[in-house]
């Protein structure tokens, strides 16, 4: 939907966000083509960190050796930003994850682990 909406009146704004990304049953070669119509539309420029749910059956077919964790570090691995891989929020196997839209977040990215922390709070009193 992101790459769908680009042109439109409802084309994403990404600048100073934290981008979250998530699919399910496509292949690493479409993502990787909506990754770069998204990187050459400078929708990834200007963003602070990328989150990809856990993409559920995007999965390579059987000769093809390169990951999908490969093929994102390719198109974004230049931006010199925090990228976390397989979070449970979206189309998830179990344990979904609610992410508030709108809210400032503090994103940590470490070698084995990801902090997610929310600056403010996502509803009213």
């Amino acid at each position: 939907m992101l790459a769908a909406s680009l042109g439109t009146p409802y084309e994403i704004e990404t600048e100073g966000t934290i981008l979250f990304i998530e699919d399910v049953a496509t292949k690493p070669y479409q993502i990787d083509r909506m990754l770069m119509q998204l990187k050459l539309a400078g929708k990834v420029t200007g963003v602070r960190g990328i989150i990809f749910g856990e993409m559920l059956d995007c999965v390579q077919p059987g000769d093809q050796s390169f990951t999908l964790q490969e093929i994102i570090m390719r198109v974004v691995g230049d931006l010199w930003i925090p990228i976390a891989y397989g979070v449970h929020s979206g189309h998830v196997s179990s344990g979904n994850i609610t992410l508030p839209l709108g809210v400032r977040v503090a994103l940590d990215v470490g070698t084995s682990q990801v902090g997610l922390r929310m600056l403010e709070q996502a509803t009213a009193d």
